[in-house]
């Protein structure tokens, strides 16, 4: 649900989720332009057609992110999701859904999007793996 209004997953949604994490293979990390909420926000767009969270400002850095968090009213990227999606027992997240947790060579607190029993986490060389329920947290798309 965004706003009020209920996201759906388009028919043939698996398919362009393994297509858009496959595109991500290999990218680097950049802020605002190639980082894990971006690459979440993708994944999503891609099931749904719909960008979940599609009122954030543009960053560059870590510093411009919290800057344009704290600018839209949130204290952390976890309360922004919050306001845009409903959030599930990690034990309950499915094939698409997102999580924050740590990854190895991703920042703390870094977001990943389920592709079973692992979720993809995008790290400084490009995607990591890291078990779902390790996550501390998980919200549904669609």
């Amino acid at each position: 649900m965004i706003g009020g209004t209920m996201i759906n997953r388009r028919e043939g949604w698996e398919l362009r989720l393994s297509a858009e994490i496959r595109d991500w293979d290999g990218r680097a990390f950049v802020w605002g332009s190639a980082d894990c909420l971006g690459f979440c926000r993708a994944t999503a767009r891609a099931m749904t057609g719909t960008d979940p969270i599609p009122d954030l400002p543009a960053y560059a850095s870590e510093y411009e992110a919290a800057r344009g968090l704290v600018g839209l009213g949130y204290r952390s990227i976890a309360e922004l999701i919050d306001a845009h999606l409903p959030r599930v027992p990690v034990a309950l997240a499915r094939r698409g859904d997102w999580v924050m947790g740590d990854a190895a060579g991703a920042l703390p607190g870094a977001m990943g999007v389920v592709t079973g029993r692992h979720a993809v986490h995008l790290a400084e060389r490009g995607p990591v793996r890291r078990p779902v329920l390790d996550a501390e947290a998980a919200w549904r798309i669609g």
